[in-house]
């Protein structure tokens, strides 16, 4: 009797954290929705409005405003929810952590904000070859703080389970930025600027509806030991940030120098389709993950649970690989110039890439809960050399190509690194065996259509139909695969039981 009513409070454990995850990344997911069908209107309006060189430019100013906001976040960020989840029980603590990041990030923001403003014509000498973009990159200065000043109140609504304000917030956000990039662009032609311009506006808006909040609730003041806490948790992941950079975005500077700003600009486009995934699936699981796993870190049967979590997530982002990698392929023929098209190859190896890149993420359990991020820094940082040796070799070589091969090459070593270090820091019993079989399958069918259509000649409608059927034939088999799975291990724990 004891023996079932601690297996039925199993259970309902499981149901209710797994419900929670679920419920939190699903209002998360309409908030990374908006984002793709927001993007699905300023890239094509962007790509049609500004030059291909010009677009290059947008895209390598973007690339260092991620460079410099990862760097200047001192990886708080991150370290705000183990403090505020899982380090510190009383209100008081909580608000004094929230008051501590407010302070460090502007600490960290506004000097480096001032010699961006100040180094404005050798730093667009040195990004775009030319001292007359200086007031792009002195407005790329003001996006990183304020940028910075958004992440207390998103991480704070995050922290509190705040996920319906989050969303609200996030769509106004993407909203905001679209109409203001489609008047200063479009209608006052201020070209790159004005695509930067709107990014401030939008920016802006977010923290003055979050930080005078935040600053009403709390006492506004530095603690030392909250400091240290903090900043021993995320200065290490400031290394790990950079590396992220240069495995995602690295490419396009190098492309842009090994290459050109209008292949840049082809190679951009590509990629955000490609990466779509990272939006639509990544991003929303990502937001709910850490308190999350922080809790489920507490219970007894801990182990347990991130492995069945880490099943149905496996399987659900080869599935959303998949499809998404179809549709990202169609939308690049539907809304983008035709100059654009060369680069439709690169989207499937980018959408493999950001796939591996979300297995990484699931596998830093260890590194987390044992807090050894530094782990993270020396695995990221193996997998941004490769990414960057690869891309020098292969760029001059292959082109956009060579820049994606490279990108996937770095995701994959990444992954299978992070999995190895978490099963000696945190052993779980992944179903890698099952992800595997099922990732192969999916390479194969793809493979075998692109194949078809090629030899064939088939373009159009007969393309779509194909590649539609491979897809229903790939969700048949993942459920097939999943339920035969599932029988064999109830088969295995019952047994147990038995023995």
């Amino acid at each position: 009797m004891n023996m079932l009513l601690r297996s039925k409070g199993k259970i309902g454990g499981y149901t209710a954290d797994i419900r929670e995850l679920l419920t939190s990344s699903g209002v998360y997911a309409l908030a990374s929705l908006a984002l793709p069908l927001v993007a699905l209107v300023l890239s094509p309006f962007l790509t049609h409005t500004l030059s291909r060189t010009d677009y290059g430019i947008l895209a390598v100013l973007t690339t260092a405003t991620s460079l410099l906001t990862g760097i200047t976040q001192f990886g708080l960020n991150n370290a705000f929810f183990r403090a505020y989840n899982y380090d510190y029980e009383s209100r008081e603590d909580k608000l004094a952590v929230l008051s501590t990041v407010i302070i460090l990030l502007a600490l960290s923001s506004l000097p480096l904000a001032l010699a961006v403003v100040w180094l404005a014509p050798w730093l667009a000498l040195l990004l775009l070859g030319n001292s007359s973009y200086s007031n792009p990159v002195r407005l790329l200065a003001l996006i990183v703080v304020l940028q910075n000043l958004t992440v207390p109140g998103f991480s704070w609504l995050r922290a509190e389970s705040r996920a319906v304000f989050y969303a609200a917030l996030s769509i106004l956000n993407l909203l905001v930025n679209l109409v203001m990039t489609v008047i200063f662009v479009g209608t006052f032609q201020l070209g790159v600027s004005g695509a930067l311009l709107a990014v401030v506006v939008s920016y802006g808006l977010v923290v003055i509806c979050t930080l005078p909040l935040i600053l009403t609730r709390i006492k506004l003041r530095f603690r030392r030991d909250i400091s240290w806490n903090l900043l021993s948790f995320g200065l290490p992941l400031v290394a790990n940030l950079v590396s992220i950079w240069a495995l995602q975005l690295a490419d396009r500077f190098l492309l842009s120098r090994l290459g050109s700003l209008a292949e840049t600009a082809s190679y951009t486009v590509a990629y955000s389709l490609g990466g779509i995934l990272g939006v639509l699936v990544l991003s929303p699981f990502s937001l709910a993950w850490p308190s999350t796993m922080f809790a489920i870190a507490k219970r007894d049967d801990a182990v347990a649970l991130f492995r069945l979590v880490f099943r149905w997530y496996s399987i659900f982002l080869l599935f959303a690989t998949f499809g998404l990698m179809l549709a990202s392929v169609g939308a690049l023929y539907l809304f983008f110039p035709v100059s654009y098209y060369a680069a439709m190859p690169v989207i499937p190896i980018v959408a493999l890439s950001i796939m591996f890149f979300g297995m990484y993420n699931y596998f830093t359990v260890g590194i987390s809960i044992r807090r050894k991020t530094w782990l993270a820094v020396l695995l990221t940082a193996m997998a941004a050399l490769v990414n960057i040796g690869l891309n020098v070799i292969l760029i001059p070589l292959y082109g956009s190509i060579g820049a994606a091969v490279a990108t996937l090459a770095g995701y994959l070593l990444l992954a299978i690194g992070g999995y190895i270090v978490n099963q000696r820091l945190y052993p779980i019993p992944f179903e890698i065996g099952l992800f595997c079989l099922i990732l192969s399958i999916g390479i194969l069918l793809y493979g075998c259509g692109g194949l078809l259509v090629q030899m064939q000649k088939i373009d159009g409608i007969g393309a779509l139909i194909i590649f539609i059927g491979l897809f229903c034939l790939y969700t048949g088999m993942q459920i097939y695969l999943c339920i035969h799975s599932s029988s064999t291990s109830e088969c295995h724990v019952n047994l147990s039981e038995k023995a």
